[in-house]
């Protein structure tokens, strides 16, 4: 029915191309031809590595011996209205990986040196740090933001690796000391706490 695939010459702009032969009038429409994949399976360079997600058997791997995930992202890739406490080391903040995917306080105004929500601690915007009683959940040991990024790496930005949500909200809890490797119990606590009261479905 008057289909058409055209390839153009080497180092021709396809959004050039594309607006000529729309002016040309002699197209109905003109649209690239995309390369698509028969499953969901995320662009992240380190995806292949992930053998919990998807295990091919290779690097001495099980094959199937994973959660499924590739099957589970031709369903949902997306929980972006889940909120996921990870009560830890606390999580790096400006991660290229998780930074997109932090849940923030809406009620809180980020650097203003106040409590604007009046919860008790000062600029909580993406979650606590229990041991000092701030509002910087900052990870100082790395083991928070390793499991944050299990959780919720963004997923397909051609960036590092991909979480089980490609979009998720993760609240940042810190109450494990970079020094010890330790956390108390009330610390711990006090992090639950703040999870339930700021409406966490999922605490990890």
């Amino acid at each position: 029915e008057g289909l058409r695939v055209l390839e153009l010459p080497a180092g021709e702009n396809l959004a050039a191309a594309i607006a000529r032969l729309e002016a040309s009038g002699r197209y109905e429409y003109v649209q690239r031809d995309y390369v698509v994949r028969p499953f969901v399976t995320p662009g992240d360079p380190h995806f292949p590595r992930q053998w919990p997600l998807a295990n091919d058997g290779s690097n001495n791997g099980i094959a199937a011996a994973d959660i499924k995930a590739t099957a589970a992202w031709d369903v949902r890739t997306d929980a972006s209205n889940v909120i996921v406490a990870v009560i830890d080391s606390g999580v790096r903040l400006d991660h290229p990986d998780l930074a997109a995917n932090l849940w923030r306080n809406s009620r809180e105004i980020p650097g203003n040196g106040r409590d604007d929500d009046g919860n008790g601690y000062i600029d909580d915007v993406h979650g606590i740090n229990a041991i000092t009683d701030t509002g910087n959940p900052s990870d100082d040991s790395g083991h928070g933001t390793h499991v944050a990024g299990i959780i919720g790496a963004v997923g397909n930005n051609g960036i590092g690796i991909s979480g089980v949500a490609w979009r998720v909200q993760i609240m940042a809890l810190k109450f494990i000391r970079a020094d010890t490797g330790l956390g108390l119990t009330s610390d711990g606590i006090e992090c639950i706490d703040y999870a339930i009261r700021h409406g966490a479905h999922i605490i990890n």
